[in-house]
């Protein structure tokens, strides 16, 4: 049976598509990752650790895939994480990049207080938040870091890398904003993670060049 010319070319396309949409989503390691942070940001002289505690919360939040995706559930009232919701494992994230899985949502007038929390979507390697580094159609953002989320998606991590040098100046800044304050505390609280705390660069690079 002989195929039609025009479904060849849509073929074509077809595979052209989906090679680009792949090309997007980089897997790094931890060592090359270290070597990029090394080059790409500047920390102060007592934060010699810092490097391997950020790399660390990249390997358990996004397990170093450029185009992660999660959502969690941020309290109001406690500034408290409920964890992943429908968030989509680091496997699948090169696909539909940037556009979250739709969410549920009970009418205004039947929310209580306690229901009215902060859904708050992580993108890309560092899993940065739409609602203080970025902006995206889901939520208003402070975004510090001047990029549409989806920036934070790609293979190319100059920008992310900029966004957490932002984040890391914010740490020693005085900011007057309570509110403003208080999300950048929640954006660097699960930068840094519980499990990586202690994390030394000394033992944790020990088998990187």
């Amino acid at each position: 049976m002989s195929i039609h010319p025009g479904m060849k070319m849509l073929a074509a396309v077809v595979v052209l598509f989906l090679a680009v949409g792949m090309s997007d989503s980089v897997i790094l390691n931890k060592c090359e990752l270290k070597q990029q942070l090394q080059t790409g940001l500047t920390l102060p002289p007592n934060m010699t650790d810092v490097l391997a505690q950020i790399v660390c919360h990249v390997q358990l939040t996004s397990n170093f895939n450029t185009s992660a995706i999660k959502t969690i559930t941020e309290s109001k009232n406690s500034g408290e994480s409920h964890g992943p919701r429908k968030g989509r494992s680091a496997k699948s994230q090169g696909k539909n990049k940037g556009r979250p899985s739709s969410k549920v949502t009970s009418p205004p007038h039947l929310e209580s207080a306690e229901d009215k929390n902060e859904v708050w979507t992580l993108y890309g390697l560092f899993q940065l938040s739409d609602h203080v580094v970025c902006n995206s159609t889901q939520s208003h953002s402070l975004n510090l870091c001047g990029l549409t989320c989806n920036k934070l998606l790609d293979d190319n991590i100059s920008d992310d890398l900029a966004c957490v040098q932002v984040l890391i100046n914010k740490m020693t800044a005085v900011i007057p904003d309570p509110k403003t304050a208080k999300h950048i505390r929640k954006m660097i609280s699960l930068i840094y993670q519980p499990e990586c705390v202690n994390a030394k660069a000394s033992t944790y690079f020990a088998d990187c060049p």
